[in-house]
């Protein structure tokens, strides 16, 4: 296990960098695009002194997922291109970052080169205790419980096309993953595990294409952001109807999204503009725009500590910032950190794919940040 400390003049020193950075963006894109840019938060010492540890995962590492009643972490590997023969679900000891135990997903059943039902997307269901992973290759879904990793159910082929993230709402019993091959969120009852009727997503032009979700339990509000037309979509659980559209202007690649329910916000991280916006959840207001690093590919909010983590893959950065929207930290998590998982006491474990030239990828790296 490797530990990593950063003390405040390190944090002020990146933070500072990374906002004057950011005013600079700013400015190019007002000048280019016309309408004026929200500016980003005045720069601030940091309040938060940020560590970090890691210990090496199996080949392949993708998404991970933290179950609260297991006080287990999971996650997802899985390696190269079809025919994907290599791909486990793995149970992390959270204390010692230990791998404890693992499974091979079965072969691919309508295959007969090797390939396996490879797991990347992920998501934990403690009210039955499961295990929810998305097989992107076969367009299918399937389910394992947490206690030993074995099987529960396998969905068929081509049951989610391309099947990217899933997302669990315990409390209406539902399953909801994204299909960047379709306009579609796909939907699971997730008691019976049986299929529903799916949720169509409209946009302003071209069909969009979901990527990451998030979901604001106490409001019934589940969100989605498209890829292609950096959008973001508001949707209805009791209904399961889209609700609302925004656009999320100046950014390119939008990806990730979360929610901070408390303050109505919506986090959206997109990967070609390297940058996170923040948006007011009731309107679609832009009200931060801040370069965070080269590939922002996923982000997730900390109601905890109320601290934003954003994954930067080709900066090999993870960029911590606190509600206001202020740089707490750059985090060096070495490769290509592709997933954020948060747990109940509000620690951030980051998944990191390794990149050709990077032997610290394949690895979790927990984030802790204290006063």
């Amino acid at each position: 296990m490797n530990t990593l400390s950063l003390p405040h003049p390190a944090l002020r020193r990146g933070a500072r960098a990374l906002l004057a950075g950011a005013a600079l963006a700013l400015a190019a894109g007002c000048a280019s695009n016309g309408p004026a840019t929200p500016p980003s938060a005045a720069a601030v010492t940091p309040v938060w002194t940020v560590s970090a540890q890691s210990a090496s995962l199996p080949p392949g590492v993708y998404q991970g997922a933290y179950s609260a009643t297991a006080q287990r972490l999971y996650a997802t590997s899985a390696i190269g291109r079809p025919p994907v023969k290599e791909s486990r679900l793995l149970a992390i000891d959270p204390a010692s970052l230990r791998v404890v135990d693992s499974a091979v997903p079965a072969p691919q059943a309508s295959r007969t080169d090797g390939q396996v039902q490879a797991v990347y997307g992920l998501a934990v269901d403690d009210a039955r205790s499961q295990v929810w992973t998305t097989n992107t290759r076969s367009g299918s879904v399937a389910v394992y419980r947490q206690a030993d990793l074995s099987l529960v159910k396998q969905f068929p082929d081509g049951a989610v096309p391309h099947a990217r993230d899933v997302l669990i709402d315990a409390e209406h019993h539902r399953a909801y993953v994204s299909s960047p091959a379709s306009n579609l969120i796909h939907v699971f009852d997730s008691a019976t595990l049986q299929p529903l009727p799916g949720i169509t997503l409209t946009g302003a032009g071209e069909a969009p294409k979901p990527m990451s979700l998030a979901l604001d339990a106490a409001r019934q509000r589940l969100y989605a952001v498209s890829l292609n037309t950096a959008e973001v979509f508001a949707i209805d659980t009791a209904s399961g109807r889209q609700t609302a559209r925004y656009t999320v202007p100046g950014v390119r690649g939008a990806s990730g999204i979360a929610v901070d329910s408390q303050a109505q916000r919506l986090y959206v991280a997109a990967q070609k503009s390297g940058d996170l916006t923040v948006l007011d959840a009731r309107d679609g207001k832009v009200l931060q725009h801040l370069a965070t690093g080269a590939g922002a590919l996923n982000v997730a909010f900390d109601p905890v500590r109320r601290l934003a983590y954003v994954a930067n893959r080709g900066a090999g950065t993870v960029t911590v910032l606190d509600e206001t929207g202020a740089i707490q930290a750059q985090v060096d998590t070495g490769s290509a950190p592709n997933h954020i998982a948060l747990d109940p006491q509000g620690n951030a474990w980051v998944m990191v794919k390794k990149s050709k030239n990077d032997p610290r990828g394949d690895r979790v790296v927990r984030i802790e940040a204290r006063r």
